[in-house]
């Protein structure tokens, strides 16, 4: 698992990995000990170029050449053994030293990875953490996942209130690079989302590319953080229900609502650009809510204050929905949500609709 951020600097790229070391590890000994069979063997075809001090009359066996070998290639040199012709010397100097240094530099990546980096990215990953509240989670950063935080964005939500989590490198560092805190890693796993502070998440919107893994995250985001609100994305109709019963409390399907936008566009000429305008904030006609009041019981959507001016497209009562052309009568109770139009103070003029092809084209 890796965590990279931009929204505070000085904590650079972090890596908090889910992962043993020992597999790294091991990668990385076996290297160091191939190389030093390898030039054991390299050195064996001209050990008449070596010279035992301690025996000078005792012909060198494999053993002595790879232990010349490992005390040259660790700069531990007890010059018992040394070269004594020019060719060995020229092979001392030329091909030994460059992977001796290689040697030094593996080592000494090999501890700052496994104890000083991991230590740092840890403690940064705690300090982090202590200021998460009310955050945001996005598991998926494509398409869909870049929308829904530029729609955040618009609205008014910080870039550190954000946590993306996606388990490709390159989305998770695209998302840092635009100052949000990214995970790299798989959302379906316990570990981290809780790395992302799940408990105090006040949102979790899943927007991964299957189906069956958003089922899996929202199982998985249900299980650690039960009153967390959870917005799922599906791509099959056939699968919303499925996503509803995994726990999420609003399933959205894209794929198709574009795809009803697009039969719109054949029959209606005005409709779509309208209803584009509507799912993008600040850029022509805005969606709003706003929660009734215990003081305002009784009245009439219309008589609102707040919203004069305003299109009143109904009211949610809990699980039940009053639509525009039923709220004649309709009486506001505490805790009614009314959803309402506006026009957006800036709002950029429409493209000219095309009729059909250019003649002149």
């Amino acid at each position: 698992m890796r965590l990279s951020t931009r929204s505070r600097p000085r904590f650079g790229v972090l890596q908090q990995r889910e992962t043993s070391p020992v597999p790294s590890l091991l990668r990385r000994v076996g290297l160091a000990v191939g190389l030093i069979v390898a030039i054991s063997f390299l050195l064996w075809f001209n050990r008449a170029g070596l010279q035992d001090n301690t025996h000078p009359d005792r012909p060198l066996g494999f053993t002595d050449v790879f232990y010349f070998t490992v005390v040259t290639l660790t700069t531990v040199g007890y010059g018992d053994i040394i070269p004594v012709t020019p060719e060995a010397r020229l092979v001392n100097a030329i091909l030994l030293t460059p992977i001796r240094v290689f040697l030094w530099v593996l080592f000494l990546g090999t501890a700052y990875e496994l104890i000083l980096e991991r230590y740092r990215e840890r403690v940064q990953l705690e300090q982090l953490q202590k200021r998460m509240k009310n955050h945001a989670i996005i598991c998926g950063y494509g398409v869909k996942g870049r929308s829904i935080i530029e729609e955040m964005l618009a609205h008014g939500h910080s870039s550190e209130s954000i946590v993306v989590i996606d388990p490709d490198e390159a989305a998770s560092k695209e998302a840092a690079a635009h100052g949000l805190i990214a995970l790299h890693g798989d959302a379906s796993t316990e570990a981290i989302l809780r790395a992302a502070v799940i408990e105090k998440a006040d949102h979790v919107l899943v927007a991964p590319n299957r189906d069956d893994a958003c089922v899996l995250i929202c199982l998985t985001v249900r299980s650690l953080a039960p009153k967390v609100r959870l917005i799922a994305s599906a791509r099959e109709e056939e699968n919303i229900k499925l996503i509803y019963s995994a726990g999420a409390d609003v399933v959205i399907a894209p794929s198709v609502s574009g795809g009803r936008l697009m039969a719109a566009a054949v029959r209606q000429k005005a409709v779509t650009q309208f209803l584009e305008d509507l799912l993008a904030f600040g850029k022509g006609i805005d969606a709003g809510e706003r929660v009734v009041r215990q003081e305002e019981s009784g009245l009439h959507p219309r008589d609102l204050p707040d919203l004069e001016g305003a299109l009143v497209l109904g009211v949610a009562r809990d699980d039940e929905y009053c639509p525009f052309h039923q709220m004649r009568t309709y009486r506001l109770q505490p805790g009614d949500v009314v959803v309402y139009l506006t026009g957006s103070p800036e709002c950029a003029p429409m493209e000219p609709m095309s009729n059909g092809p250019d003649p002149s084209i």
